[in-house]
């Protein structure tokens, strides 16, 4: 069995992203995944346990925490090259404990960049599925360069990338088809607290980070107070709008649902939603929530920057300020017919991670890196 060594931002838990997603689609592999943290406070570097916590949450998987790494912007700082090297150490010997010299080497982070000629492998791959505007531009291009493969999450994104290797492939977000497709079943069980809202009712599908603004769904909760918006996931800490959602009392915030309850949530939603937030660079990519809506059959009202086109305009309402979300929502709800929802199973169909794994395995294989 061939192993994979994964360098990520992302934590590896019982909601998957992207990359555990990918890690998970891997033909016949073993999987040691690291999990990157970074800290602008020098303090918390010092107070990380030397042996951090491993865990193996499926077979042939084994995830570790890395030690935080200090970074600021403005170049190299003496701790910040220290909290490095530390975190290379602790990789390389977590590598000779396995006694693995040859794995591929999976990054999904700039911060990577370099980092392939301190740690061993037979094979590398950058999954650029975001911009990074808080790190300079040249670390980016450095691991993009030093990659066999890039794979990028949108059009624009593998435009971004492209220069810097000519082995990019566009490999976008997907959906778990089979999941959320349930909802649009006629006998799936509705959620008892979703179903009691005074309808038309409004679902968003996820965390909400400080960087979202909620204001176009703030201003439509306070100008229709008979209708019902809900987030199905958490409000995190430090998000500007937090107490002003809090008094709105037709917003409800359900915080995290395990998978199998989703398929309920979403059958109780008469329409879902998306506040786009992403610079330029990755405004194309669509989110996961986007296709698990479309499985759903639902109809989508998303917000948009002005200077972009979003996809699928045939299924989705798109807004491009606070004043047509609302029009949107409204339009949304008493949507007509059946064609549309058809097309979107549709779109839910060929982005299903299947489909990813296909077209993600192929092209490692004809790169030998499998």
């Amino acid at each position: 069995m061939k192993s994979v060594v994964c360098l990520s931002y992302s934590r590896w838990s019982s909601d998957p992203e992207r990359t555990q997603r990918l890690m998970g689609l891997l033909e016949d592999v073993s999987i040691l995944y690291f999990e990157l943290s970074v800290t602008d406070h020098a303090s918390q570097c010092f107070f990380h346990p030397k042996e951090p916590g491993t865990k193996e949450p499926h077979p042939g998987v084994t995830v570790y925490r890395v030690p935080p790494i200090y970074y600021r912007k403005g170049g190299k700082r003496p701790l910040g090259e220290w909290t490095k090297k530390r975190a290379l150490s602790f990789i390389n010997a977590q590598l000779r404990r396995h006694r693995l010299r040859d794995g591929l080497l999976w990054c999904d982070t700039p911060l990577t960049a370099g980092w392939g000629e301190r740690i061993p492998h037979r094979g590398m791959v950058y999954d650029c599925y975001r911009s990074w505007e808080q790190y300079p531009e040249e670390l980016e291009s450095q691991l993009a360069f030093d990659s066999d493969v890039v794979f990028a999450a949108s059009d624009n994104l593998l435009e971004h990338v492209s220069p810097c290797n000519r082995n990019a492939v566009l490999l976008p977000y997907g959906v778990d088809y089979d999941l959320y497709a349930q909802a649009a079943e006629s006998g799936v069980r509705t959620d008892p607290v979703l179903a009691g809202l005074p309808k038309p009712v409004f679902g968003y599908l996820g965390m909400i980070k400080p960087a979202m603004p909620l204001h176009p769904m703030l201003k439509a909760a306070k100008e229709h107070p008979d209708w019902s918006f809900v987030i199905l996931g958490r409000v995190q800490r430090g998000h500007p709008e937090r107490e002003e959602l809090r008094r709105c009392k037709n917003v409800c915030v359900l915080g995290r649902r395990e998978p199998d309850e989703l398929p309920g949530c979403l059958a109780a939603c008469d329409a879902c939603f998306d506040l786009l937030h992403n610079d330029i660079a990755d405004e194309d990519v669509v989110r996961d929530r986007i296709y698990a809506y479309f499985a759903a059959e639902k109809p989508v009202v998303c917000v948009y920057p002005r200077r972009y086109v979003p996809e699928f305009p045939d299924v989705i309402y798109g807004a491009h300020s606070a004043e047509e979300f609302s029009e949107c929502c409204l339009r949304a709800a008493n949507e007509l017919g059946h064609r549309k929802k058809s097309i979107r199973a549709a779109y839910a169909k060929d982005a299903d991670w299947k489909c990813r794994a296909e077209v993600m395995n192929r092209v490692l294989r004809d790169n030998g890196l499998l």
